[in-house]
Parts: structure tokens; sequence; C-alpha cells
């Protein structure tokens, strides 16, 4: 092959060779659950989540004193990112609650969770507070 044509060979092969770590993270739609990853997926900032479920507390629930829960279960994708649509409200307190942590977990950013050093997704159970 001329030099002139091997250029565009290498460099395609070379794009592939870097792209390939993420393709193989990406590949698969299996769903760990969080006790079957060597790291499970962390709060990417923890002040960060805290302010976002502090102004997500129901402002009438608030102004009464009312405190409570709710449980939110979600997946986790492999750039940390919540995945829309997998969004369920397990168990809470009241329906206000509920709504409240679903929208609010949409909002929130994880560091992935890992399977043999793989970036995977994973699903989470986030208890949210509520007080």
């Amino acid at each position: 092959m001329r030099p002139d044509r091997l250029l565009p060979v290498v460099a395609a092969a070379l794009l592939t060779l870097a792209a390939a770590p993420a393709l193989r993270a990406q590949a698969s739609d299996q769903v760990y659950a969080g006790e079957d990853v060597d790291t499970p997926p962390r709060l990417a900032n923890p002040a960060k989540t805290a302010r976002l479920v502090a102004d997500s507390y129901p402002a009438n629930l608030k102004r009464i004193g009312v405190a409570g829960q709710a449980q939110v279960q979600f997946v986790v994708d492999v750039s940390g990112k919540v995945e829309p649509g997998s969004v369920e409200v397990v168990l809470a307190s009241t329906p206000a609650f509920a709504s409240a942590a679903k929208n609010v977990v949409a909002k929130i950013e994880f560091t992935p969770g890992k399977s043999k050093g793989q970036v995977v997704r994973t699903r989470v159970l986030l208890p949210i507070q509520y007080k």
C-alpha cells in the first residue's frame, strides 16, 4: 500500500482503538444490582446533592413542619447520570415527598459503578429524608 493511502487507514485504526473501552462499557444493556458491583455508584458532589434535596422539600409541608422520607430506585448509567424513565418511588411517607424525591433524583450526579474495572449500569436504592 502506498504511504499516502496508509495514513487514513492508520488514523481509522487508532480512532477505533481509542474508542474501544467506551464501546465495551456501553455495549452491555445489563443492569447490575448495587451489591453485584465492585464499586457502587457514589454521589459525585454530596454538598450539591444536599442542596438539591433541601430545595426540593415541598414548601407547604416544610412550612407546617411535616417531616418524611421517600425511597427511590433508579439506574445510574456509565456516565454517572440517572437514566430517564428508570426512576421509581418504592416507598414514601406522603405523595408530595414521593413526587419531590422522584424529581430531585433526576438532577443528582454520580460516579458510575464498576465491575471488574469497567464502568457499568447500576441499579441504586436511595433513601431521601425531608426534615
